[in-house]
């Protein structure tokens, strides 16, 4: 095509400004990694501070500080600091779906992801790659998001590592991999000191509650300390249950071990612990079979002729006692109908609002109550803040009836009327479709007659002027372009990820969990406002007046 009809051809052409510059390039890294971040983060980490220090992780940020300058890129808009954090160990989770995962559990790191996936920064700089990841599906992860975003993740040290070149992903992989066996190899050989020296009798873990924990002294009896473990021991025996024995030592101000109140766990966990009698108690890796969830004799370290291992340090128990006690709670476990290897700390949620409901006071979660009048006999249930050993405050209670059925009338509503919204504005999407398209087919047939008509020199009809041609074929490009656009925004409108329709069917013939679900969906909590008159403590209106709902935003329903 000749220059000149080239040039005129451009003339009523109008490109779109979000389009401009769609360029390509053989060598894409250098292009991503000229781009300079405004906004970046930074990610230290530090596996092990004994004392709090963080020492370390400030020299990593004055490593990543200097990078940051040397780079030109802009000040840090968040810095990630994961102190005394292991990279390498799993952690057994539940998910809510009742499945079980092995994940390392790095609050801060799985932020930083988010925020690089939500562009709340533009870029990283972490201290080295072995501070960054340890387990390969954290590096894949993150990998992932950086091939998403386009952003430049590079290292303070170690060649300056950037994971937005393919060539440093790669090598970023192998390197995890060395990583994580120099991980895995050291975890093998303390896992075999440990098992050698609890064989010889020496104390592994920290020194439990009766002797001494620290100084020259340490492993030495407390006389104080041990009268009470024994007092433990002998009242289970006499038919005291844990809660009530941490109960009792709250009330008499007895100092726990390593907290602000005794608890009932704290004391079912010292009464299955073997070392208090001179046994050796072992949990460690080379265990052929796991320690079983509220047994004691499953952590006894035994010889090769099946006794237990015995200890450097001086009892406080008998083995006797010890044993009997471990069939004591056997039986109160098989009464209770807990079956073997099965866990009672968790409780199986059987009420609608349990730890949804918050106290006022404390704002700990209130746990439902069943129990019988004795005057009347009458099952009363209620939702109640737990008491002090528990981590609550014991200060707030409501009707659980009561404010079951004044939350599922609310949330009822509440649903209709985002169904009805949400109705509403689909009409309203398909409406300004249907009148955007209209808007552009006009605008199309206008365009297209223009053109037949000045072709065939017939510009004269509709009272058009040569000269004005092209100013009207430029004015309906401009035009046709603004339609598509608004077209192509309005059919793009991301639709909501569990419609409404859903919602309200589970909401209505739901089991327990689902319904539980939804309410969580919305809301944060709900407390629970004291009463504003004691005489009307549980009737309807005034349960529905002492709820007080705190709503997720739009942004968190979307995130």
């Amino acid at each position: 095509m000749p220059a000149a009809t080239l040039t005129t051809a451009w003339e009523d052409f109008e490109v779109p400004a979000h389009a401009r510059g769609g360029q390509v390039t053989l060598n894409l890294y250098d292009h991503l990694a000229s781009y300079l971040p405004k906004r970046p983060g930074a990610y230290l980490r530090i596996s092990s501070d004994r004392f709090g220090l963080e020492a370390g992780v400030d020299r990593q940020l004055e490593d990543a500080e200097d990078s940051r300058t040397r780079l030109g890129w802009g000040p840090f808009a968040k810095i990630y600091r994961e102190n005394d954090t292991s990279a390498f160990k799993k952690r057994k989770i539940t998910k809510p779906d009742g499945t079980i995962d092995w994940v390392v559990l790095r609050p801060e790191f799985r932020q930083l992801l988010a925020d690089l996936a939500l562009g709340v920064i533009d870029g990283v700089i972490f201290y080295d790659l072995d501070r960054l990841v340890r387990q390969p599906r954290d590096l894949e992860d993150l990998i992932d998001i950086v091939e998403y975003v386009k952003r430049p993740v590079t290292g303070a040290t170690g060649g300056r590592m950037n994971l937005i070149n393919d060539s440093d992903r790669h090598m970023a992989r192998m390197m995890c991999v060395m990583a994580l066996k120099s991980s895995e190899d050291t975890a093998r050989r303390v896992a075999r000191q440990h098992l050698s020296a609890a064989q010889n009798g020496q104390v592994q873990g920290r020194i439990a509650y009766g002797w001494v924990r620290k100084g020259e002294h340490k492993g030495q009896l407390v006389p104080d300390e041990a009268d009470l473990v024994t007092r433990i021991f002998q009242d289970f025996l006499a038919g005291e249950s844990a809660y009530s024995l941490a109960k009792t030592f709250n009330s008499e101000g007895v100092q726990p071990p390593a907290a602000k109140t005794w608890s009932s766990t704290m004391v079912a966990k010292m009464l299955r612990n073997p070392r208090y009698a001179g046994m050796v108690s072992y949990a460690g890796r080379h265990r052929v079979n796991a320690v079983t969830a509220g047994d004691g004799w499953t952590l006894v370290l035994f010889d090769e002729q099946g006794r237990p291992l015995l200890g450097s340090w001086e009892p406080i128990i008998s083995p006797k006692i010890w044993s009997q006690v471990q069939f004591e709670l056997q039986r109160r476990r098989q009464k209770a109908g807990i079956k073997p290897g099965e866990s009672g700390a968790t409780p199986v949620v059987r009420y609608f609002l349990s730890g949804i409901l918050r106290c006022n006071k404390c704002h700990r979660g209130l746990v439902g109550h069943r129990y019988k009048q004795r005057r009347t006999g009458k099952i009363i249930r209620n939702y109640e803040c737990p008491p002090s050993d528990r981590g609550g405050c014991g200060g707030t209670a409501i009707s659980a009836p009561t404010a079951d059925l004044a939350v599922e009338e609310a949330m009822t509503a509440f649903l209709h009327k985002q169904l009805d919204c949400a109705k509403t504005e689909l009409n309203q999407s398909a409406a300004n479709v249907a009148d955007l398209q209209a808007q552009l087919d006009q605008a199309l047939s206008r365009k297209s007659d223009l053109i037949r008509r000045w072709s065939e020199g017939a510009l004269q009809k509709i009272d058009v002027a040569e000269e004005d041609y092209f100013t009207m074929l430029a004015a309906l490009n401009r035009k046709i372009s603004m339609r598509r656009e608004a077209l192509e925004a309005a059919e793009s409108t991301p639709v909501s990820t569990v419609p409404p329709e859903e919602l309200l069917k589970n909401w209505t013939s739901g089991t327990l969990r689902q319904r539980r679900a939804i309410v969580k969906r919305y809301l944060h909590c709900i407390v629970v406002q004291p009463p504003a008159h004691r005489s009307k403590f549980n009737s309807p209106q005034a349960v529905k007046e002492r709820l007080a709902p705190h709503w997720k935003t739009a942004v968190e329903l979307a995130a």
